[in-house]
């Protein structure tokens, strides 16, 4: 089932129910079990005609001068605190459920500081321990970001505590309250202009410092979040788009607190996302490490000597941080960022992704899911930019140690694609039974099931998957959720995590389950009615239920001998053939290429050569006779001149085609020069050059 409106954002929810807030002017109460909305509960919020007025003079447009629900938390009193943009001026209100309907109270709450100016803009807000936390922009352009509680806020126009973030979410840690954001490295400064994922931390104690200081946090650090690939150079992913809660669970032999986030590259770098965790101790211990300060502002930055940090140690939680001197308050302003950057859980991704189009948008974690084996893995789900949704386990948490290796189980077309997947939420019914995936898109809000066991019909397949979800039921004869079916035997079961098959599924993907139970197989048929013939009896299931055994016995000998008369040939045998007769076709016609252009050439010459060079050839010939002393074979073109003098030795000019006499006579010398000119003019007038 699927709801559409426009803008969805989820912004709280419960065991029950969900709230989505349609920054339209709505917020909606939807029921999870089966999405269906509590028409009842349901909040319209216009912005008043003032404000809606006075936004438009400022230049926005009609859609941004609606009121954008951004901040919805219950409270303690079971009352619900909406705020929203209000036409370029935040307001919030509190809500009380009377006789199932929600009524408003009758006076606004400022929203500066609270929700944002501007509906587009990355904002995060929680309700912990009676307040309400939030990270936001305090001003209409934008420029102004703070982390507040009232009236706690960093300090105004100060680049080393927040330089132009992007706030993606907030969680509530022991006596903490931590921002996961990303900005442009302050650090990095001075080599050009980068951004970094970072980790922003309060206590929940804190009350601002003494005297000026009342409003100023005296306990906000941050450090940046190491999400890269390891190695000499290593490669970043430094966009932080979405975290998720802290999980417990046993990584590598021990217990832990990790939280999951997803990491984008920069969209003027190589496409790619990836999935990181952090230890939540690792995280904490960096708040405990050493500072990092710039001396001067063409300094580079460096870490903070021991003895240059001041007692009380600043940023740490104290009873009443109004005692504090201001050397203290001042030392926390002015080092906020801390030297060690929080190193990645299993010292790498635990998955990475690298595509144009389809990056990792927001993420959900099933914490500790317990496999057949009884060993526990972290199922990650991943939403993507396209509207796909893809499901990896974490096989790391199962023991196998530190080293992490992800399986991408399926990835599953939700959304229309294109359309990004904004946030996704693991809900529960109250009997725990049936868990959902909840989809959330600007426009639509749909479900889908954690798993879908029942798609995979063999045993190969279901335990090929690879789902912690799923296990092959030997008894049924089905792919089945194994935590629905815990209280049954383990032995009843078949599943293999770290491998893609198992030993116990029969070779031929149960191919004898298959035919002991299926009636519409024509050919498990008639090897069952061959089976019946040779024993004897009637051996099929249907009409001998008491002789099953005996027909799998019948039919595994059947199956056999039939298997001894069919030729089976390896995949090394049939590349070496499909080899074999390539090497051979290329030889043959090689060979025959070869033959066939002799053939041709000597046949295209002779047709094709100019007359002109046969005519020479034909006169070479000539030649030869006549030196042979048999002039009238020569034919009739041997002028009369060669003749009369049988002993000169002639040879023939090709390029004049004249004559030259080797033996001259002293007699009739005149008459022989007058005619070897005439005959060499009449020559050079008709005959062509030829060069052989």
């Amino acid at each position: 089932m699927r709801c559409k409106t426009e803008h969805l954002h989820n912004i709280t929810s419960n065991g029950s129910s969900v709230v989505i807030a349609s920054p339209r002017n709505t917020v909606y109460n939807i029921s999870v079990h089966n999405l269906s909305e509590v028409v009842s509960q349901r909040i319209s919020w216009t912005p008043s005609g003032a404000h809606r007025e006075l936004c438009l003079l400022k230049g926005k447009s009609e859609d941004d001068c609606s009121n954008y629900i951004r901040v919805g938390a219950k409270l303690e009193d079971s009352s619900l605190l909406v705020c929203g943009t209000n036409a370029y001026r935040p307001l919030c209100r509190k809500y009380k459920n009377q006789d199932g309907t929600l009524v408003p109270e009758d006076k606004d709450i400022e929203g500066k500081g609270r929700c944002p100016y501007s509906p587009s803009h990355n904002s995060t807000a929680l309700f912990t321990d009676g307040h309400l936390y939030t990270a936001t922009v305090a001003d209409f352009s934008g420029g102004e970001p703070l982390i507040y509680r009232e009236p706690q806020r960093t300090e105004r126009s100060d680049l080393k505590q927040l330089n132009d973030p992007s706030f993606v979410s907030s969680i509530s840690y022991d006596n903490y309250v931590l921002f996961f954001f990303r900005e442009a490295a302050v650090e990095f400064i001075n080599c050009g202009k980068a951004i970094y994922s970072r980790v922003g931390r309060v206590c929940k104690s804190d009350k601002g410092g003494p005297h000026q200081f009342w409003e100023s946090w005296t306990t906000f650090l941050k450090s940046r979040l190491n999400c890269s690939m390891p190695g000499e150079y290593p490669f970043y992913f430094e966009m932080k788009y979405a975290t998720s809660e802290v999980v417990q669970g046993e990584y590598g032999g021990s217990y832990d607190d990790i939280i999951y986030g997803v990491f984008n590259t920069p969209v003027n770098s190589i496409g790619g996302s990836a999935i990181c965790a952090f230890s939540m101790r690792q995280l904490m211990e960096t708040f405990d490490g050493p500072f990092k300060e710039q001396d001067g502002m063409n300094a580079n930055w460096l870490s903070v000597p021991h003895n240059k940090v001041p007692e009380p140690r600043p940023g740490a939680c104290v009873n009443d941080s109004r005692t504090l001197p201001d050397f203290t308050v001042n030392f926390v302003k002015t080092h906020s960022l801390m030297n060690n950057a929080v190193p990645s859980y299993f010292s790498h991704p635990v998955s990475i992704k690298v595509s144009w189009t389809s990056k990792f948008s927001s993420i959900a974690v099933d914490p500790q899911v317990r496999a057949l084996s009884g060993t526990t893995y972290d199922v990650i789900f991943v939403g993507t930019e396209d509207g796909k949704v893809a499901k990896i386990v974490n096989v790391a948490t199962g023991g196998v140690g530190t080293q992490t290796h992800a399986l991408v189980i399926e990835e599953l077309q939700v959304l229309p694609p294109g359309t990004p997947v904004q946030s996704l939420s693991i809900v529960r019914t109250v009997s725990q039974n049936h868990a959902k995936l909840l989809v959330v898109s600007n426009k639509q809000l749909t479900h889908i099931a954690l798993h879908r066991c029942k798609v995979f019909s063999s045993c190969a397949d279901c335990v090929n998957l690879q789902d912690p979800y799923c296990a092959w039921d030997t008894k049924l004869r089905k792919c089945v959720p194994y935590q629905e079916r815990s209280a049954m035997p383990a032995a009843q079961f078949i599943q293999n995590i770290l491998k893609p098959a198992s030993a116990q599924c029969p070779e031929d993907s149960s191919s004898d389950v298959r035919e002991l139970t299926d009636e519409h197989n024509e050919i498990d048929n008639q090897i069952l009615d061959s089976g019946s013939e040779s024993d004897g009896q009637e051996c099929a299931p249907a009409k001998c239920p008491s002789c099953v055994g005996q027909c799998a016995d019948s039919l595994a000998s059947q199956v056999a001998s039939q298997q001894d008369k069919i030729v089976i040939y390896t995949g090394n045998t049939l590349g070496l053939t499909v080899l074999t007769s390539v090497l051979l076709t290329l030889l043959i016609g090689f060979t025959a290429g070869y033959l066939c252009s002799r053939f041709v050439r000597n046949d295209t010459y002779t047709n094709i050569m100019p007359f002109h060079a046969r005519q020479q050839l034909n006169r070479l010939d000539n030649s030869s006779s006549l030196e042979s002393g048999n002039p009238a074979a020569a034919g009739n073109t041997v002028p009369s001149s060669w003749t009369s003098h049988p002993n000169n030795k002639n040879t023939l000019n090709l390029v004049m085609n004249v004559c030259h006499e080797t033996e001259r006579s002293p007699k009739n010398d005149l008459n022989e020069k007058n005619s070897t000119l005439e005959n060499s003019k009449n020559t050079l007038q008709k005959v062509k050059k030829t060069y052989i």
